[in-house]
């Protein structure tokens, strides 16, 4: 027992998920010295061993892997990649294993209570269930280990004590009967530590795996990998249509008793006003509101350098914060995205959100264009012209112009300018370039400003590495969400929500239009309660078109996106034929006629342009299932990408 005792001495010293918290105060004595008994025989020393059952979570906080998709690109580089967050540390699940064994031993000893020996019971087998999560959605099925293997972790011979991976969906099933148990076992309320697991907690993410499970079964076919891979005919990198409606079920009971606790709403809730909307959604990441919240991390534990890096290294380039090696402006959001956000009708209903750019309507139309005025650049083409750049974006969805920072919007006090280029009387238009231009005794500038503190995007953009783009948006849009909205911050320490009711509600929704399971009226009210807290006043129906759409625009920029595709076998394949990319509109000051007007070119984001990757966008449908860690040390089968 010494010997399997010392593996669970992994120095976390902090629960990173409930750092604001003064759980772990009481507990005398350095971590580092104490014995097996010690742990065991306080409930301080169980908390020690619990906050490293925390740590192995592997939870997505602050996560930019939208940026993985064509809704936004890394400002720096291109970014397209299927890739969601995985997991393969059986050291750490070992000591999830080993305080589940614990537990016990604590309760024996008196140590702790009944009811707090089933709450941190519960809490670790949440934990497990969250990393066997992210295992199995990332590499299939995988050796499912509930016991402390100690020779194995000792490095010995352990020939008989080789796990075989699981098949898919055993490892699916796995997951959620963790969470069933984990459901019974964990109280409604934590009055010692407010970012501990909950039932509400297991009960949101088993919604999550279930439906991810029934995604991946439906649409497994979708991106099927050919039979001839061993994982494929063992099942361990296989699922099929059949197991789809079962899982879309336990979804929808997991979401239905979070629903109908009466425990959680939106923040705001419904409103007619968009500058409410507005406020509200802006407000809903500053500070945790509970209602909302029901799993995540804080970042707030008493010490002034604690920080989620987001503001330090998103904000943009007119108003940031400077740190010692640091960048900022790294997330460029597309027109791609953008296009999604709705716009709103005089009444508040929605109406297509596609910015408009051209007066034939042809909104399909990109041109590949670099540092010149293009070959494929139509100079004779009918451009709107709008008086400011802010224009075509005032009527768009509350979340837009909570969550995006778009040409001439107003933000900390300064203005963002996002200019794509000039076009005079006579002259071919000039993108991407600062030049000064002096036009009836007025001076302009290419990229909208003099100098380079006052300018968002595009800046230097052309002149060759596709890695010198440091601090300037390759697109005109920014992200807004997550940023403080008053002041830089070198320390931002709002919360992250791993799991809020907006989720549950976009689940079971999901989970009724898929399969006709649950109730019509409950899935077109949760998909509707969203939009009316974004101050539309019109319902939709719950199709699996309009979930999937108010997915995107309510998850904008927090991961979701990825993991959508992912589930749904939905990224774009080397086998579609087509050349895929990534957009931007491409603000444009128009001087031909003498009178100052802006244009909105539809391009190509520059880094995956046809002049620098001819391909285009694509992924492997192999890549899928991520490759198995030391298969030949551990003796299990691969994964098809390793064959």
């Amino acid at each position: 027992m010494k010997k399997i005792f010392k593996y669970a001495f992994v120095v976390v010293l902090g629960l990173g998920l409930c750092s604001c918290d003064k759980l772990f105060d009481s507990l005398e004595g350095d971590l580092t010295k104490m014995s097996e008994d010690d742990m065991t025989s306080t409930q301080a020393g169980m908390e020690r061993l619990l906050s490293d059952v925390y740590s192995a979570i592997p939870m997505d906080a602050f996560n930019t892997k939208e940026q993985n998709t064509t809704l936004a690109t890394y400002s720096k580089a291109a970014d397209y990649s299927i890739s969601v967050t995985g997991f393969w540390d059986y050291k750490k699940m070992r000591s999830i294993n080993y305080f589940i064994q614990q537990v016990d031993v604590a309760l024996e000893k008196k140590a702790i209570n009944a009811a707090t020996h089933d709450a941190m019971l519960g809490e670790a087998l949440f934990a497990r269930a969250y990393c066997y999560f992210a295992m199995v959605r990332r590499y299939g099925g995988v050796p499912i280990v509930t016991e402390p293997l100690d020779k194995y972790y000792d490095g010995g011979e352990n020939a008989g004590l080789y796990i075989p991976r699981s098949t898919e969906k055993e490892t699916w099933d796995f997951v959620i009967s963790e969470l069933d148990k984990a459901i019974e076992l964990l109280p409604e309320d934590r009055n010692d530590g407010n970012y501990r697991a909950t039932k509400w907690a297991a009960l949101g993410l088993q919604s999550r795996v279930a439906l991810y499970a029934a995604s991946v079964s439906k649409y497994w076919g979708n991106e099927a990998i050919p039979a001839d891979y061993k994982a494929v005919q063992q099942k361990l990198a296989y699922m099929e249509s059949s197991y789809a409606d079962t899982y879309y079920a336990k979804c929808i009971e997991a979401c239905d008793r979070i629903m109908k606790s009466g425990r959680f709403s939106l923040y705001g809730g419904a409103t007619t006003s968009v500058e409410a909307a507005k406020e509200n959604l802006t407000q809903l990441f500053q500070e945790r509101q509970d209602c909302e919240f029901i799993f995540g991390k804080s970042y707030k534990n008493g010490q002034t350098d604690a920080t989620n890096n987001f503001d330090i290294n998103y904000s943009p380039n007119v108003a940031h914060e400077t740190i010692t090696n640091g960048g900022w402006g790294n997330y460029s959001i597309t027109s791609d995205l953008v296009d999604l956000f709705d716009d709103y009708t005089a009444s508040g209903a929605r109406t297509d959100g596609t910015v408009k750019t051209r007066e034939d309507g042809k909104e399909d139309v990109y041109f590949a264009q670099i540092v010149t005025a293009a070959s494929s650049f139509d100079t004779g083409a009918s451009f709107i012209k709008y008086d400011n750049p802010t224009e075509p974006f005032l009527n768009k969805d509350a979340r837009f112009q909570a969550w995006v920072l778009y040409p001439g919007c107003q933000f900390r006090g300064q203005t963002i300018v996002a200019q794509g280029g000039i076009w005079l009387a006579g002259k071919d238009p000039v993108f991407y370039e600062n030049n000064k231009y002096t036009v009836d005794g007025n001076d302009y500038y290419g990229l909208g400003a003099s100098s380079e503190d006052k300018i968002c995007a595009f800046l230097r953009i052309g002149t060759g590495a596709t890695s010198n783009h440091a601090y300037f948006w390759n697109t005109c849009f920014g992200i807004r969400k997550f940023l403080d909205p008053n002041k830089a911050q070198v320390y931002s320490s709002n919360p992250w929500y791993d799991i809020r009711y907006a989720e549950i509600l976009l689940n079971y929704a999901e989970a009724y239009a898929e399969s006709g399971k649950g109730d019509a009226a409950t899935a077109k009210k949760a998909l509707n309660d969203i939009r009316h807290r974004a101050a539309f006043t019109d319902d939709i129906a719950p199709t699996v078109e309009n979930v999937l759409h108010e997915r995107r625009v309510e998850f904008a920029m927090e991961g979701h996106e990825s993991y959508t595709l992912y589930r749904r076998r939905a990224y774009l394949s080397t086998r579609s034929g087509n050349q895929h990319r990534k957009h931007t509109l491409l603000p444009v000051l128009d001087l031909r006629d003498g009178t100052p007007k802006y244009i909105f070119p539809r391009v190509n984001v520059y880094h995956g342009d046809v002049q620098l990757s001819a391909t285009g966008l694509n992924t492997d449908l192999l890549d899928y299932y991520g490759s198995i860690p030391n298969p030949s040390e551990n003796n299990l089968t691969v994964n098809p990408s390793q064959e």
